[in-house]
């Protein structure tokens, strides 16, 4: 729901920085939020048909989000070229622990017909083995900007089940 976009926003802006490399600037932290992670952002992209996102909820507060993008752009990566894209998978880190990220992946996961990719910080290694985990391997990398700097991403797909 488009109303659901502010709090879907305040999600991503409390979690970003923990999918990037610890020593990432908070300027250009700071710079990639304001220009994707903003309540404008979120209701373009719950209004386009192409992205799907699941909110998570505990007692009717948003505590996490996940952001499938059907028609992700090209990463020259056979494997992981044409098929939909998990872009963004987020609890708040209160719940971290909890089993809500599970429960989140699982469910959008399940909605998903076929093969499904997503890109996660080489760096980030409890997010990669968690993906990993849940059936998701490494086929290659790509880079990911976030403000001037440029971070390398495992690209990581799921076969479909």
């Amino acid at each position: 729901m488009l109303t659901d976009a502010e709090s879907i926003s305040a999600v991503a802006v409390q979690t970003f920085a923990l999918a990037c490399p610890e020593g990432t600037a908070q300027v250009e932290l700071q710079r990639y939020i304001d220009e994707n992670l903003t309540r404008s952002c979120f209701e373009s992209a719950l209004a386009d048909g192409n992205v799907d996102i699941r909110v998570l909820d505990d007692a009717g507060t948003i505590i996490g989000f996940s952001l499938v993008n059907h028609a992700p752009g090209t990463l020259n990566l056979p494997l992981a070229d044409g098929i939909p894209e998990l872009t963004r998978c987020y609890v708040l880190p209160a719940h971290h622990g909890t089993g809500s990220a599970q429960r989140l992946l699982s469910a959008t996961v399940a909605s998903l017909p076929g093969r499904v990719r997503l890109t996660v910080n080489d760096q980030n290694a409890k997010a990669i083995r968690f993906y990993a985990r849940n059936g998701f391997a490494t086929i290659g990398d790509t880079s990911f900007q976030c403000g001037d700097d440029i971070h390398r991403d495992l690209v990581m797909v799921r076969p479909a089940v």
